[in-house]
C-alpha cells in the first residue's frame, strides 16, 4: 500500500494520486493508522514494521509520511477513530527516530493540534496518546544539537519542545488523578534521573497532591 504511489504500472488507475500527492497520502494514512494501532497484535506489529521500513528507505519517504500525519492531526479533529490512531502512530515514529529526520513539520503547531485533541475530552486513551506526543516532542528538543548558528529546523524543534513542556506542565493540574500520574511517568522518562529536581517526582502521590506542591514541581522542572 505504501509503495502504490511509486509503482508506474498503477499510474493509469491512480492518475489523481500523481496530481495531488499530499491529498492521496493523507487519505491513505487516515486509514493505514488504524491497522498500526488497534486490533490484532500481529497486524499492528506488521503494519508498524512496514511503516518503519518504508521511512528507512529515504528522506523523501520520511517527509511524505510525517507531514501527512501532521496534517491529519488537524484535518481529523473531533473524529477519534482516526485522530487517536494518528496520535499513537506519530508518537511511535517519534520514539524510533523517524520524526527527527523530518524537516517539514512545525512542531509548535503540532503541539497546538494535540492540545485541541486533548481539550475537555473524556477519552482517557486519547489523553494518554496526547501525553506521549508531548513527551516525544519534548524529547526531540532535548536531543537537538546546539550550535552557535541554529538552523531553521533546530529552531522549530526547540520551539515545539518548549510548547510540549508547557502543555505537560498544564496537564499536571488536570482534575483526574490518573492523568496526572501518566504525566509524571512521562516526565520521569524525559528527565535525567540524576537531576536533583527529578527527585521530587518520587515519593509523592501526585494524584492527591495539593495544587501548591504541583505548582512548585512544575516551576522546578521548567514546565511553565
Amino acid at each position: 500500500m505504501l509503495d502504490l504511489l511509486r509503482e508506474d504500472w498503477l499510474l493509469p488507475a491512480f492518475s489523481g494520486a500523481k496530481a495531488d500527492t499530499e491529498g492521496w497520502v493523507d487519505s491513505l494514512m487516515a486509514g493505514f493508522v488504524s491497522s498500526a494501532d488497534t486490533g490484532n497484535e500481529e497486524l499492528v506489529i506488521a503494519t508498524r514494521a512496514a511503516l518503519a521500513e518504508f521511512c528507512e528507505r529515504s528522506t523523501a519517504n520520511v517527509e511524505l509520511i510525517c507531514t501527512a500525519l501532521a496534517r491529519n492531526l488537524k484535518a481529523w479533529q473531533g473524529t477519534d477513530r482516526v485522530l487517536v490512531p494518528t496520535l499513537e502512530v506519530a508518537a511511535f515514529l517519534f520514539h524510533i527516530g523517524v520524526f527527527a529526520r523530518c524537516g517539514g513539520v512545525n512542531y509548535k503547531s503540532m503541539c497546538l493540534q494535540v492540545q485541541k485533541a486533548c481539550y475537555k475530552t473524556g477519552n482517557v486513551r486519547k489523553i494518554e496518546a496526547c501525553i506521549r506526543m508531548y513527551g516525544a516532542i519534548a524529547e526531540l528538543g532535548r536531543n537537538a544539537v546546539s550550535t552557535t548558528t541554529e538552523t531553521d529546523d533546530a529552531q522549530k524543534i526547540k520551539a515545539g519542545a518548549r510548547e510540549a513542556r508547557i502543555r505537560l506542565g498544564a496537564l499536571m493540574f488536570h482534575p483526574w488523578p490518573r492523568v496526572r500520574a501518566m504525566v509524571v511517568d512521562e516526565l520521569w522518562s524525559l528527565h535525567h534521573h540524576d537531576d536533583p529536581a527529578v527527585e521530587d517526582l518520587k515519593g509523592t502521590d501526585w494524584g492527591r497532591a495539593e495544587k501548591s506542591k504541583i505548582k512548585r514541581l512544575v516551576e522546578m522542572l521548567g514546565l511553565a
